[in-house]
């Protein structure tokens, strides 16, 4: 009897210390979180935000790098990359959609650059993110990944203002010397569009006509003028006031037929707005 309770409890102890052994393994399973093989990715470089033009041809390509925040790992990382614009419409972007950070290695530099995505957003602001989606460790399970800096942020615009002005309206005026001539103006919603919305015209009968922008608009507009009978070519001068006192005219102009003949861009720039007038 005293042999049977003896290998009763020898069999007891056995299998608590075997059960004891299979917990303790199960959290060094490969691929199961431990501070050993935890992985910090994301963007470790200080280009937090710039600022650039859409069309330079005389610009570098920004230089992005992602890295770990350990030292190299034995296996590659794959990184998959992507980027958002502020109008929908990132077009312009380019860049590589994939890198990898070789074994061994523990970072890689991404360059990224603009082109002209063909829409005429003059130089309001456009804010694109540029973005890490998705890091693989391939087929190795060792290692657990924490997000580091996952995006960078890069303002766009397609050009400088010329100057810039306080809110309000503008007022745009055309004269001309000769009585005989009637010139009628015409401004556009849109570049160059003769198929966009009219915001204001002016088709008097005297050597003077006048439009306002009003304080609430902002985008591209488009100045069309004619001369009522034809009678062409026809000299003028232009003048555009803007709030603040600002006036920037053009003397001698000449048209030659029915036509645009003036684009004016008109964006918020924080407290101001920016300009640039365009003669055609």
């Amino acid at each position: 009897m005293k042999n049977i309770k003896y290998l009763a409890l020898l069999f007891s102890l056995t299998l608590l210390i075997s059960c004891g052994q299979d917990d303790a393994d199960s959290v060094t399973n490969p691929g199961v979180y431990s501070p050993t093989s935890e992985v910090n990715v994301g963007f470790t470089d200080t280009n937090i935000d710039q600022m650039v033009l859409e069309n330079d041809p005389t610009a570098d390509p920004l230089t992005y790098t992602i890295g770990t925040n350990i030292n190299p790992l034995d296996v590659s990382i794959t990184l998959t990359l992507g980027i958002t614009s502020s109008d929908g419409s990132p077009d312009g972007a380019s860049y590589p959609e994939t890198v990898i950070i070789p074994a061994g290695e523990s970072s890689v530099d991404v360059q990224l650059s603009f082109s002209d995505d063909g829409d005429a957003e003059g130089f309001a602001e456009e804010i694109y993110t540029f973005r890490i989606l998705d890091v693989d460790f391939g087929s190795s399970d060792v290692y657990y990944l924490t997000q580091g800096e996952l995006t960078r942020n890069i303002t766009v615009i397609d050009s400088e203002p010329d100057f810039t002005a306080p809110p309000g309206a503008v007022e745009i005026t055309v004269t001309w010397s000769n009585a005989a001539k009637d010139l009628d103006i015409f401004l556009i919603e849109g570049d160059l569009d003769l198929d966009g919305t009219v915001l204001d015209d002016s088709q008097g009968v005297t050597t003077t006509e006048q439009v306002v922008l009003s304080a609430d608009e902002e985008g591209v507009f488009s100045l069309y003028m004619y001369e009522w009978s034809s009678d062409y070519p026809v000299e003028y001068d232009i003048s555009f006031t803007f709030p603040g006192g600002r006036v920037e005219t053009f003397t001698d102009a000449k048209i030659q037929d029915d036509s645009f003949q003036f684009t004016l861009i008109k964006a918020s720039l924080g407290a101001q707005f920016g300009y640039r007038i365009t003669q055609l």
